[in-house]
């Protein structure tokens, strides 16, 4: 019987049936998996090269070639590449050693296969020894600079092979040189300094480059100039509201600019010009502060002193100033702003702008006087503002009390007790504020013009557009109403108020239908004047004369001097008596306004205001003549209405004492009269006894000519009197 042998592929399965016949009939069959064929050994090496096999180098320096191994199956070690002769190979950059002769240095590169299959590759580099030099410049090579001063080249160094580090620069005469910035030493002359600069790779070659620098001395002075500016609020022109949304950053004119040291004294001091610029020079290399002071100070031909200053702080002065900063040796440029403080629906920072910007229509009011009187002099005057500054007064305290806690009552003009005299101007916020209200801040400057420069008998007090006033009072209103419009040319006063500045009102100076008009009403007295002043002709206005003659009016010795009360009166005679040809105009205007007394007492005036009893305007009595009749009435209100006081002129013959009497004849019968004597305007005397219904007074009069006296009823009845005057 012969053997076989049966080959079972791993893909094919081999199945024998047996069959065995007997016992219960059954059969069986089976599956044989054969196992599998042995490993085929890895006999393939590794691939390793150079891409380039050789290279040529200069001692110190550098060439690439690019080394790869790969691997049938893989690379499991290195490639690893050793050096001859000290060169060094990574990151497929030879390194070169330093060499004094021409070197080779073989680089061989070794891979191996987890194998154990290995190869190799074989780097040649030529190496000469390197005798070139680093190059080394400064650009620009030349330089001025000022003592002190510092400037800008650039140092660059290049090598064939590398430089080693610490590149030096060594400079003469005290400068030095580093990160490309040259530092100038302190000089007196012009001084040349030399900057040489060195650098060496590592085979010792060394190069060097210049920079030469000529360094001038400092100036005698350097000039800092700039502008100052304050932040002005305007008017929303439909409500009189300030509105913040249009924020302008207004020239700061006729302002003294210091210069300022470390230690804070002054060491220059200019003024700012009518753009707000300004330039004074200080000494070089010296520390210095530009300091604005709110004021307005002039000493030669027309001449000023205004200042603002804080009466809730001891009167301290604003000023604005800038940071300390030295002034080097070139000429810099400082630019200063006041900031308004606004911020966004408050005021959330210091308000510094409000200072400049009251000053800023009082530096423009008095260049437009100038323009009309090249030497005026304007007496020194301060305005009182302050954020604390608010409406009302409490009347259990002085007046210098309410002055240093803000209780100013309102934008007023004031004389205290000790006759100082000061304009407040208002500065609470979500209340009243004044100092972007540039009509009420000229308007209260007009009663200082008046009272300082030309004439002005008000007793002030509350007044109102349709108010019949004490005529002295409408008169001087009015002037200020008018004065705010001829000084901006703009006859819209307006005044804003309440919460955010919110809210306001406006007056058109021009209007000529106003209510309860005449001689005692300011808006007749302001329509008048405004419309001598302006260019517009309307309604009864056929004149233009501008300011100058009205100035010339407020300022004549003729007014000032007068025997008779400032009022609309007075102003229109004497306006008629310089302007001749101007009369039938200003007649008209007066017309207009239901005024039509002539001459300075208004002889011959119609318009009684509803009280019979104010005409004549000026009641005559005589030295030991008949008792003339007097009355004092409150049919217009109290205080400083019409028919509160009455006007007697009378005339003093010769020196001497004599007797005034006021006697209450009828009316109310609790009655305290008074009287107070003037001469061209000058109190000489009051009579205020405080007597029940009647008033006596021994005046020494010392000069003959007319008198006037202002007699009046403190209790504020309604009673008449007989006035008599004997010797």
């Amino acid at each position: 019987m012969s053997k076989h042998k049966f080959y079972v592929s791993a893909m094919t399965v081999l199945a024998l049936g047996l069959t065995a016949c007997g016992g219960g009939g059954s059969s069986s069959s089976g599956t044989v998996t054969p196992p599998p064929p042995p490993p085929v050994a890895d006999t393939t090496a590794p691939n390793v090269s150079f891409n380039p096999t050789s290279l040529s180098a200069v001692g110190g320096g550098s060439a690439a070639s690019t080394l790869s191994a790969s691997d049938n199956v893989g690379i499991t070690s290195g490639p690893t590449t050793n050096c001859t002769n000290g060169g060094t190979f990574s990151g497929n950059t030879f390194t070169a050693p330093i060499v004094t002769t021409a070197t080779t240095s073989e680089c061989t590169a070794t891979a191996s296969d987890a194998a154990g299959n290995s190869s190799t590759a074989v780097l040649t580099v030529s190496i000469a020894p390197d005798t070139t030099a680093p190059t080394l410049a400064f650009s620009p090579a030349t330089l001025t600079v000022a003592s002190g001063n510092t400037a800008a080249s650039t140092l660059t160094v290049t090598d064939n092979a590398a430089v080693t580090p610490g590149t030096t620069v060594t400079c003469t005469n005290g400068g030095s040189f580093t990160n490309n910035t040259f530092t100038a030493p302190l000089v007196t002359a012009n001084t040349d300094v030399l900057c040489t600069a060195t650098a060496s790779d590592g085979s010792g070659n060394s190069g060097t480059a210049e920079l030469t620098v000529t360094v001038t001395p400092p100036p005698a002075a350097v000039t800092i100039s700039g502008s100052v500016t304050f932040d002005h609020v305007p008017f929303n022109t439909s409500s009189s509201a300030l509105n913040y949304n249009s924020i302008t950053q207004d020239p700061a004119p006729g302002l003294t600019v210091e210069a300022l040291n470390s230690a804070g004294t002054v060491i220059e001091t200019t003024v700012s010009d009518s753009a707000g610029s300004y330039s004074l020079q200080v000494d070089p290399n010296t520390d210095v502060r530009i300091r604005v002071k709110a004021e307005l100070v002039q000493t030669s031909g027309a001449q000023w002193n205004v200042r603002v200053i804080d009466n809730t702080s001891g009167d301290a002065p604003y000023a604005l100033q800038g940071a300390l900063a030295n002034s080097g040796t070139t000429d810099t440029t400082r630019n200063l702003n006041a900031s308004s403080g606004w911020g966004g629906s408050s005021y959330t920072s210091t308000r510094a702008a409000a200072p400049f910007a009251i000053l800023a229509p009082i530096y423009e009011s008095m260049q437009r006087i100038v323009a009309v009187d090249p030497d005026v002099v304007f007496p020194a005057i301060d305005f009182n503002w302050s954020v604390n500054n608010r409406p009302g007064m409490n009347p259990n305290v002085s007046f210098e009390q309410n002055l240093a806690n803000g209780d100013i009552g309102t934008s007023s003009y004031v004389t205290s007790s000790n006759g100082d005299r000061r304009v407040l101007i208002l500065g609470d916020a979500n209340n009243d504020t004044d100092e972007y209200d540039g009509h009420v801040v000229i308007h209260e400057w007009g009663h200082y013009f008046e009272d300082q420069l030309s004439r002005s008998d008000s007793i002030g007090g509350p007044h109102g557009l349709a108010d019949r006033l004490d005529a002295r009072v409408a008169l001087g209103e009015g002037f200020g109403n008018a004065l705010s419009g001829m000084m901006t040319d703009d006859p819209f006063y307006r005044d804003s108020f309440g919460s955010a500045q919110g809210s306001g009102f406006f007056i058109n100076v021009e209007n000529n239908n106003n209510q309860n008009e005449g001689w005692y009403n300011e808006a007749s007295a302001q329509s008048i004047l405004y419309d001598i002043y302006d260019d517009d002709d309307d309604a009864a206005d056929t004149i233009s004369a501008g300011l100058e003659p009205i100035y010339n009016v407020l300022t004549s010795p003729s007014y000032t001097g007068s025997s008779l009360f400032t009022t609309i009166f007075l102003f229109l005679d004497e306006y008629n008596s310089n302007n001749a040809g101007d009369v039938a105009a200003v007649n008209a205007l007066s017309a207009a306004q239901s005024i039509n007394g002539t001459g300075a007492a208004g002889i011959g005036e119609t318009n009684n205001g509803t009280e019979s009893t104010s005409l004549p305007v000026y009641k005559i009595a005589s030295v030991g003549g008949n008792a003339v009749e007097i009355c004092s009435v409150t049919t217009n209100g109290t205080g400083n209405k019409l028919g509160n006081r009455i006007y007697v002129a009378f005339n003093i013959t010769s020196p001497g004492v004599h007797t005034l009497r006021v006697q209450r004849t009828s009316g109310s019968t609790n009655t305290d009269p008074d009287f107070r004597v003037f001469r061209n305007g000058t109190l000489l005397g009051i009579a205020d006894s405080g007597t029940v219904n009647v008033e006596t007074g021994n005046v020494n009069f010392t000069n003959t000519g007319q008198h006037i006296i202002d007699a009046y009823d403190f209790n504020e009845g309604n009673a008449c009197y007989d006035f008599t005057i004997a010797r």
